[in-house]
């Protein structure tokens, strides 16, 4: 019994250590395109696969990875500690949308509003983060939201769609891999069973 436990710990370890690598390499892969990237589905995830408290690490720890290391330098304290912040709550909500459908998989609305309210929660933070580290007034900020306006919208506009198109299909698949089964725990074992493609027509009509 013993053994098994260690060899359960040390899956969820490496799961974790994965989920952050994949996080930081989805984040640096995009660098150059204002307004895209796979940061946010990724840390959501590792949360709805691994866990809550597990989602917060892969989330905290990537962002602080990808921001310190940034090919543009470290971001001030503020703003990191927003980034950083930011993509802990990604990955917690990721394993609270879990709990939520213990036996199946969450529609794809679902999973859509979530990709969508984590972004705009994002990009507030940290646009607010910022503005407070440079004494910025609150028309400062309010122009500084407007001007970068195309960017969030072109943001909310992608992750709306990366959580709508491909974040269901990748659960639902990591659903079905023995890997996260043994690492994860037993709801699994429902929702693998579960885990058909939820969709805006039949989410709701499913057990």
């Amino acid at each position: 019994m013993q053994k098994y436990k260690a060899t359960l710990q040390v899956r969820r370890l490496i799961l974790t250590a994965i989920f952050i690598a994949l996080t930081v390499a989805g984040g640096l892969l995009f660098f150059a395109v204002p307004g895209v990237e796979v940061v946010t589905a990724t840390v959501f995830l590792a949360g709805f696969m691994l866990g809550v408290t597990r989602g917060l690490l892969v989330g905290g720890i990537a962002e602080f990875l990808y921001t310190f290391f940034n090919p543009l330098g470290p971001a001030i304290p503020p703003l990191m500690l927003a980034q950083v912040a930011g993509m802990a709550v990604s990955g917690l909500a990721g394993g609270c949308l879990a709990r939520l459908f213990p036996d199946r998989l969450p529609p794809v609305p679902a999973f859509a509003v979530a990709g969508m309210l984590l972004t705009l929660l994002f990009d507030f933070a940290t646009t607010l983060a910022f503005g407070l580290s440079i004494n910025q007034t609150w028309e400062g900020l309010l122009a500084a939201l407007t001007f970068g306006a195309p960017v969030y919208l072109t943001h909310l506009a992608t992750n709306g769609l990366i959580f709508t198109l491909l974040v269901p299909i990748l659960a639902r698949h990591l659903l079905t891999l023995t890997v996260f089964q043994a690492a994860a725990g037993p709801r699994f074992a429902a929702a693998t069973r579960n885990a058909q493609p939820a969709n805006f027509t039949n989410s709701q009509s499913q057990p």
